[in-house]
């Protein structure tokens, strides 16, 4: 065999060599894909059951006509019973800071004595 037939088939087995690299890389590629489409699927399941388990909560607050309830009235109405609870906490705050600074003969608040009552009860 003369050294170009040798070289030629050396060059022929390369060839091939690198068609079934690439082949493998090909098939790499779309097990990878599969595998990060399989990743997505499992992670839209997962938003899928919060977003039930959340909505399914929402409804229970709102009670009996939750069904007949919006998106965007429900939107409206958290927002609503946010900016409440907001307003309930600074006049919360605005009062016990007032209630501690009024004191009794005796020096202790009127916030202290609240407190104080407060768990006597319980």
């Amino acid at each position: 065999m003369s050294s170009d037939e040798t070289a030629d088939k050396q060059t022929q087995l390369i060839k091939n060599r690198i068609a079934k690299i690439e082949e493998k890389e090909k098939q790499l590629k779309a097990r990878k894909r599969a595998e990060l489409n399989r990743l997505n699927q499992q992670k839209r399941k997962q938003r899928t059951k919060r977003l039930i388990q959340k909505g399914a909560e929402l409804e229970k607050l709102q009670g009996e006509n939750a069904a007949q309830i919006t998106a965007e009235e429900t939107r409206d109405w958290l927002n609503h019973k946010i900016a409440t609870n907001k307003q309930l906490m600074l006049e919360y705050q605005n009062l016990k800071y007032f209630t501690t600074h009024v004191a009794y003969d005796d020096d202790s608040s009127v916030f202290e004595h609240y407190q104080i009552n407060k768990i006597n009860k319980n």
